[in-house]
């Protein structure tokens, strides 16, 4: 079972996307937001699978949400839904890290393709927008790496050989909050443990050992 929370400012949206969603076997509408804020607060009691988020909303907009949803919920996967199909727009949900981006236009059936698609771990775009896609795809390898300043403590003591226990105990931390730290870093680092984590930020100039 899927689990879907659904932000978008406007109540009718989302009313809608309920009504869809709910007579689709294998996807549970677990939770609905106002804006990005609600959103940040609601992953903090619900586990959900992926977020379906639009972009223009109140207080923090689905471009700002995704970034902070990355960060603090990295396994939680992100699906725009918007109305714009502007370059600029999908250019930057995607280097904030959205799975995938869907136009409000499009058939039900596209929505709920792009739901199983991001859930499976792969990035959704629609046919017309594949252009963008690419050159943004080039760019964002290109660019280095934003680490957060206790980011960038952590690391350094990952360096040093420190276990995230001893990490926790140094910063005055909970191991919990160290280990997702450490996961939020590999996944920006694009590595699967700390071995590789260490190395590939030495040689792309974050460490010095």
């Amino acid at each position: 079972m899927i689990k879907i929370l659904l932000a978008d400012d406007h109540q009718i949206v989302t009313d809608g996307l309920r009504s869809i969603l709910e007579k689709v076997e294998g996807i549970e509408v677990a939770g609905e937001a106002r804006n990005g804020v609600e959103v940040l607060a609601q992953l903090e009691q619900t586990p959900v699978d992926v977020v379906v988020l639009d972009i223009e909303m109140p207080e923090m907009d689905g471009i700002e949400a995704t970034r902070r949803i990355k960060e603090q919920f990295p396994g939680v996967k992100v699906l725009i839904l918007s109305m714009y199909k502007k370059e600029d727009f999908v250019r930057k949900v995607l280097e904030e890290g959205a799975d995938g981006y869907v136009v409000k236009e499009k058939s039900k059936e596209a929505l709920v393709s792009a739901i199983n698609t991001v859930n499976d771990g792969k990035r959704y775009l629609p046919p017309d927008l594949i252009d963008f896609f690419i050159p943004v795809a080039r760019r964002r390898k290109k660019e280095r790496v934003h680490l957060t300043e206790k980011e960038r403590v952590v690391l350094q003591l990952l360096s040093e050989g420190l276990t995230a226990k001893q990490i926790g105990q140094q910063l005055d931390n909970e191991e919990s909050t160290i280990h997702a730290h450490t996961r939020n870093l590999r996944r920006k680092f694009e590595v699967t443990n700390v071995v590789q984590l260490v190395t590939k930020a030495v040689k792309e100039g974050y460490l010095e050992l």
